[in-house]
């Protein structure tokens, strides 16, 4: 290829639409709980951009039309789907769309909340998104938890190797938690129960005084 073709080559790649670059595969990557990000670049103020969720029946609701059943369509079917049902609304032809999944990152972390992330970003991205952790070690005291069960006791592997959360197997309502570092532990409450424990084996000790000094007064008399 010459220099001159090569030019000319990348002017036509910056003439191309948004939608050209997304991959154009035959799955189907939108599932109940996921969310739908949309992005109509150049337009930034469109209200296309944003997340919109799919709910467990697998529809998701955009403005003006409503529910549309979302799980059975492929990345291609959705641009096309934007493109023709909001044409006149479109500033420029290019729609953008990914999957996204639902995280929720509790505890120590520094902007702990509930995030939509790209199911291709890594557990570093995730983290970098919450702020990173409030305790120097948070990173390795970190767990991932499924409903309530631990589904995998240590992620320090993950964070360290950029692993993405879709080769985690990572699904939506997940929540990856670290402790805060005012975090209760079980020495904190002994150091609370402690006195009020002492207190009471000294009350007790002294009525027990009490009983047997008076026992031993009625058998002097």
């Amino acid at each position: 290829m010459t220099i001159r073709n090569f030019i000319l080559l990348i002017l036509l790649s910056g003439l191309m639409p948004l939608w050209a670059f997304q991959s154009q595969g035959t799955d189907k990557p939108f599932h109940p709980g996921d969310g739908i990000y949309v992005n109509t670049f150049p337009d930034s103020n469109s209200f296309l951009n944003q997340v919109f969720p799919i709910d467990d029946r697998g529809y998701a609701e955009f403005p003006i039309v409503g529910k549309v059943k979302v799980t059975d369509m492929t990345t291609a079917d959705m641009v096309n789907y934007l493109k023709k049902t909001f044409k006149i609304y479109l500033k420029y032809p290019n729609v953008y769309v990914k999957p996204m999944v639902r995280i929720s990152l509790l505890g120590g972390f520094a902007k702990p909340g509930l995030y939509y992330v790209d199911i291709n970003s890594s557990l570093w991205d995730v983290v970098y998104l919450a702020g990173g952790t409030l305790k120097e070690d948070g990173i390795y005291e970190m767990k991932w938890e499924r409903r309530h069960e631990e589904a995998a006791d240590d992620v320090t592997p993950f964070f360290e190797k950029g692993t993405s959360l879709r080769t985690m197997g990572f699904k939506s309502g997940d929540q990856i938690w670290t402790p805060s570092p005012d975090a209760r532990t079980v020495w904190d409450t002994m150091r609370d129960i402690l006195p009020l424990v002492t207190l009471s084996v000294t009350i007790w000790n002294l009525y027990n005084t009490y009983q047997r000094d008076q026992i031993l007064l009625r058998t002097v008399r």
